[in-house]
């Protein structure tokens, strides 16, 4: 690296060969570039780079679920993101080609057992729980978001992505916590394109207590399926 001070054509900036120019400071600074960078191709680094790549997908797949978002907020590291708190509670738990049935949609929250779920062409069904005997709820938790991811894999075609995901919630006003709720999510038409691709499925379901007035309280764990 070099610096040009009194530069007398101004001050420069781009690249020129393998030479890059920035200023800092009213000052020219010259870097040269590596003339070329090849990826490593060791297999452990294959692994990481499959696994980081799968974990990424799944971790925006969630953040496209507000009040999963929400959830997350409230854990994760003060110096970290969303997505990072996404990210780094599910990179050990993906595999190379997909996430797994151990990723999860939301921290550690109070248990979901799920006893009835479903993954059709059209829609995702689930029988949620009677609550109340899995958590004590306030007086201002009268509503519940019902949210989950269903990760598509196996291709019919070797041609189309070996895994793809889809994010769907519904929000349930004035929720009886004290009897099941028979959840019904429809796919809409590139959900359900996307379905008839694959001929496996993991579901992933969170249910978040909401107030009235929409601010997130507390939520399960994450439940899962495979079919």
């Amino acid at each position: 690296m070099a610096i040009v001070n009194g530069n007398v054509i101004g001050n420069l900036s781009g690249k020129l060969g393998n030479l890059s120019a920035r200023t800092v400071d009213g000052r020219t600074v010259l870097a040269a570039r590596p003339s070329s960078f090849n990826a490593s191709q060791e297999p452990a680094v294959l692994t990481v780079r499959q696994k980081f790549s799968v974990t990424a997908k799944f971790a925006s797949a969630i953040l496209a679920l507000t009040s999963l978002v929400s959830i997350w907020k409230k854990v994760r590291n003060v110096a970290s993101s969303v997505f990072n708190e996404v990210f780094q509670s599910n990179f050990a738990y993906s595999s190379i080609e997909k996430p797994t049935e151990q990723n999860i949609i939301a921290p550690e929250g109070f248990p979901l057992q799920i006893a009835v779920a479903a993954v059709a062409a059209d829609k995702i069904t689930a029988t949620i729980p009677i609550l109340n005997t899995a958590s004590v709820f306030g007086a201002d938790e009268v509503n519940l978001s019902a949210n989950a991811i269903v990760c598509y894999y196996d291709p019919a075609n070797a041609e189309d992505e070996p895994f793809k995901i889809i994010a769907l919630s519904k929000e349930v006003a004035a929720h009886n916590f004290t009897q099941t709720y028979d959840l019904e999510i429809d796919l809409n038409a590139t959900q359900k394109n996307t379905a008839a691709k694959y001929q496996h499925s993991i579901l992933y379901v969170c249910v978040v207590t909401k107030t009235a007035e929409g601010k997130v309280v507390q939520n399960s764990s994450t439940f899962t399926k495979l079919s």
